[in-house]
């Protein structure tokens, strides 16, 4: 079997080279954007099995890329990608959680991101 496909849109690249890393280490399949605008390309094209994203990005702030993502032209398959689980991570948890949430989220997490408690909800969404 394949390994799942991760796609993390991170635009601090330390932490987004810490996230790769640990998934990596866990037989994840990661892909990575630095940018919101190319993390809504790269959903499109590379059909990820879950989605980890921050919110504050550059060029395309995470809600717009997350309602890109779900609601937003079809990839490259014809498909919406509305079902791919999606991981919201963010400095501002409280006020953002229930907006994101309407849009799709399927989860969210604060920073600063415990990274093993991240591959456990990884896991446990993609049920591995």
């Amino acid at each position: 079997m394949a390994d799942k496909k991760i796609l993390v849109i991170e635009d601090d690249a330390e932490l987004s080279e810490l996230i790769q890393l640990r998934l990596k280490q866990n037989g994840y399949d990661v892909v990575v954007a630095l940018r919101g605008d190319d993390g809504v390309k790269k959903a499109r094209e590379e059909r990820p099995d879950l989605i980890v994203m921050d919110v504050f990005l550059p060029h395309m702030d995470g809600f717009t890329a997350l309602k890109a993502i779900r609601f937003g032209e079809k990839d490259k398959t014809g498909d919406f990608l509305k079902e791919v689980p999606v991981i919201v991570i963010t400095g501002r948890a409280p006020m953002m959680e229930e907006m994101f949430r309407m849009e799709g989220a399927t989860d969210f997490m604060t920073k600063p991101i415990d990274i093993k408690a991240l591959v456990e909800r990884i896991d446990k969404i993609l049920k591995k």
